[in-house]
């Protein structure tokens, strides 16, 4: 996830999406299952690290559009690009627990979907 300060400014966003092929080797260093010997001795081992590039268009804020708003449809456009799934998260989750908001938001989705009626929008 962008930080929005980088969106506050005004300036010209020059998006670029990044994508790592594992077909010779993985990049992804999981650091809760592989030290960082082992990743370096894994990554300088490999055949080839293969990646794709993908020089976005330009991108500026627009009228009445937030930096919050604005980080997020830069943030969509790589995703897109990339082929990968536009989440509000990153990957931050995979050492933190989920925050007990997220939880309760995804459980009254649920339960509004089970019960088919629209009583948790009007919380």
């Amino acid at each position: 996830m962008f930080k929005k300060g980088s969106f506050e400014i005004g300036a010209t966003i020059y998006p670029v999406a990044i994508k790592y092929d594992p077909k010779f080797g993985d990049a992804f260093w999981n650091s809760s299952k592989y030290s960082m010997v082992s990743y370096l001795l894994r990554m300088m081992t490999s055949w080839a690290l293969v990646l794709n590039v993908w020089y976005l268009p330009a991108m500026n804020q627009q009228t009445g559009e937030d930096a919050v708003q604005f980080a997020n449809r830069v943030k969509s456009a790589i995703a897109h690009k990339g082929g990968l799934l536009d989440l509000q998260w990153d990957g931050g989750l995979k050492r933190g627990k989920v925050k007990e908001s997220f939880k309760e938001e995804q459980q009254k989705q649920y339960s509004s979907m089970v019960v088919g009626d629209d009583s948790s929008s009007s919380d």
